[in-house]
């Protein structure tokens, strides 16, 4: 009796694990449920199917949608968007039905912008750290600037009620050498990478005249060792 109570628990668990963190979760319907950034929403459009997609809502609150392009849908609920897509397809389409619904929900994920090779959302896992989090970006862009890292993070006061804070990290120390800086993330960070302070003229030579004269140069001394030989 006691082996098939300690099966069934385990079985238990493991359902409730599988609910808790697994990514791929069933189709959401909720029509009151506000759709935030990292959320991953399926728009069926109906009887026009070649126009269904499954799209992520970007870090600025938009979806890409066929025919219509970007549309703005962050802190619009379920119901809401539906009505609006549907007036939009309706200059398109006679009498389109649409359904929208929530595959995935941006809690499960971290998102990186700014001066990164691939900005967006990362699936995110349990003890997640920030170098892990740009190693899956790409890496950092030429003109990151990482004494001024900023982390967008929600959190619950002692009420319960959710609110949102922002921090600085200096990524300098931790390529200096300083781990305690490799942040360790919390599920729905926004990671922000700021850009070096260049005038534009700066900008402008180190962008595009500096490597002109460079080859020049190299041109230069290659044309001189040349002519002595």
């Amino acid at each position: 009796m006691k082996k098939i109570i300690s099966v069934f628990m385990a079985l238990l668990l493991s359902g409730v694990s599988d609910a808790v963190f697994c990514l791929e979760i069933p189709s959401f319907s909720d029509k009151n449920y506000f759709i935030s950034a990292g959320d991953v929403v399926s728009v069926n459009v109906s009887p026009a199917e070649e126009f269904s997609k499954e799209v992520t809502v970007q870090p600025d609150g938009t979806i890409d949608v066929p025919l219509l392009g970007a549309i703005k849908v962050s802190s619009m609920n379920v119901s809401e968007l539906e009505k609006l897509l549907t007036a939009k397809f309706s200059k398109y389409l006679a009498n389109p039905t649409i359904t929208v619904s929530v595959r995935k929900f941006s809690a499960y994920k971290v998102a990186i912008i700014g001066q990164v090779q691939r900005s967006g959302y990362y699936e995110y896992y349990e003890g997640m750290k920030i170098l892990d989090l740009i190693a899956s970006a790409g890496g950092l862009a030429d003109y990151a600037r990482t004494e001024n890292i900023r982390i967008y993070r929600k959190t619950k006061d002692e009420a319960g009620k959710e609110k949102e804070s922002s921090f600085e990290l200096n990524l300098s120390a931790l390529f200096d050498g300083k781990i305690d800086n490799n942040l360790t993330l919390s599920q729905g960070d926004i990671v922000y990478v700021p850009r070096k302070k260049f005038t534009s003229a700066g900008k402008w030579i180190t962008d595009n005249l500096l490597p002109w004269t460079m080859l020049a140069t190299f041109g230069l001394t290659i044309g001189i060792i040349s002519s002595k030989r």
